[in-house]
């Protein structure tokens, strides 16, 4: 399965800050970088990521295709957090958010391995791509949130 890997170091911060910040629901729309619809009675004013926790939302990938995603968080820890897709717009998404321990702040890591419905084919002439720039705003974003 083809992986996102992405590291950015986040100063002044430690790792259970930039962790918190990450399972406050309200964060995931201000990181994204497309437009996120909460679906199902979700307020995403009110939701505290926690495992076993499911909840839907709508993407709008490139900004008009709509994709419906259910999640499920797999595992929460003091350094970590896993989300699994349920069901969505790929075959297979888990995605990986570790924190660690740096001088003067903090390692923030998204992992993210796919599969996409077409296979490889459509991974090398769309998904891949897509992931990279995707998982590339959300650490600016992450940055400029968190600095």
């Amino acid at each position: 399965m083809p992986v996102v890997e992405r590291t950015t170091f986040i100063a002044a911060r430690s790792p259970a800050q930039v962790l918190d910040f990450c399972l406050e629901g309200a964060n995931f729309p201000k990181i994204f970088p497309e437009r996120i619809t909460p679906l199902r009675g979700v307020d995403i004013n009110n939701l505290r990521i926690s495992a076993g926790r499911q909840f839907s939302f709508r993407h709008w990938m490139w900004g008009v295709i709509p994709a419906t995603w259910t999640v499920v968080i797999r595992e929460v820890s003091d350094r970590h957090f896993v989300d699994e897709m349920l069901k969505g717009p790929l075959r297979a998404f888990r995605h990986e958010h570790r924190v660690e321990a740096c001088d003067g702040g903090t390692l923030y890591t998204d992992r993210v391995t796919y599969r996409a419905l077409g296979g490889a084919p459509l991974e090398w002439l769309v998904v891949n791509a897509y992931m990279a720039r995707i998982f590339e705003a959300r650490h600016r974003n992450m940055l400029r949130l968190l600095s």
